[in-house]
């Protein structure tokens, strides 16, 4: 009987040896401060402003625009310089131009949006690609994202924010 139990203690130690040589490896990092340090995301960054105050500008004008037509309607109206039909068909036109200007202002938002994926995709496929080689080569299971508020509880694990950032270069 005590040969049996030594050898069930045996086999059990030698067991939990191996599985804790084997444990999965979990890493985290935080992947908008990594994003932020990175050249191409400030380049593509000072871009996508660039293209959106130009669009801003626009809009800007295209309000300026309609302000002036509903400010110089107003005073020919209260100059009685307008008949009532004259008027509405004023208001029937400025009513387009404020319809105008509101869907260039939605195309605007969509436009920004659109360049700022088109801008973001190649950095993001290459941040993806080295975290997915840094976990590979450092045996990590999971790496986790602690930029996204996604983990409530995490024990310690490793930071691999200095093994991909030297994956890519940077300091």
């Amino acid at each position: 009987m005590f040969k049996k139990a030594s050898f069930l203690f045996i086999a059990l130690f030698i067991g939990a040896t191996l599985s804790a040589q084997n444990a999965p490896k979990y890493g985290h990092m935080n992947l908008g401060n990594l994003l932020e340090m990175l050249p191409d995301t400030k380049k593509a960054n000072d871009e996508l402003k660039v293209f959106a105050d130009k669009l801003g500008a626009q809009d800007d004008s295209l309000a300026r625009a309609l302000q002036s037509a509903a400010e110089l309607l107003q005073k020919e109206y209260d100059a009685g310089n307008l008949t009532p039909v004259q008027a509405q068909q004023r208001q029937a036109e400025l009513q387009k131009q404020q319809e105008f200007l509101q869907k260039f202002e939605q195309e605007a938002n969509q436009m920004v949006t659109t360049k700022r994926e088109e801008l973001l995709k190649p950095i993001l496929t290459r941040v993806d690609e080295a975290i997915r080689t840094v976990a590979k080569e450092n045996g990590y299971l999971m790496i986790f994202d602690t930029s996204t508020g996604a983990m409530l509880f995490a024990n310690e694990t490793d930071d691999v924010t200095a093994l991909v950032k030297a994956k890519l270069g940077i300091n």
